[in-house]
């Protein structure tokens, strides 16, 4: 076999297989982290399935590479809202005094 039929067998492979939707990943992010942008990823994840369906695979692919982008991007605001809502916190406890 030359590298060029082995190509080919591995994009029929790829091509038969449904991406993943990360709907598991979405529902933590948006109830641990941020939920104004989980709610995005939750939108999006539903939607990955829905394409694959419609026969769209290259936009379902496409559009599950954008829900783990907003997954990864929801995980980082998150920390930094909670590591801000605790900072607040601490500052309004133990905070300037005069």
């Amino acid at each position: 076999m030359d590298k060029n039929t082995l190509n080919e067998e591995n994009e029929q492979i790829l091509a038969d297989k449904v991406p993943d939707n990360y709907l598991g990943f979405a529902t933590v992010c948006t109830i641990v982290c941020f939920a104004p942008l989980g709610i995005f990823a939750l939108f999006f994840s539903l939607r990955v399935n829905q394409l694959w369906e419609e026969g769209k695979k290259a936009k379902a692919r496409r559009m599950s590479v954008v829900v783990r982008h907003i997954c990864v991007w929801t995980i980082i605001l998150g920390f930094i809202f909670w590591i801000g809502i605790l900072a607040g916190t601490g500052y309004n406890i133990f905070g300037y005094r005069r």
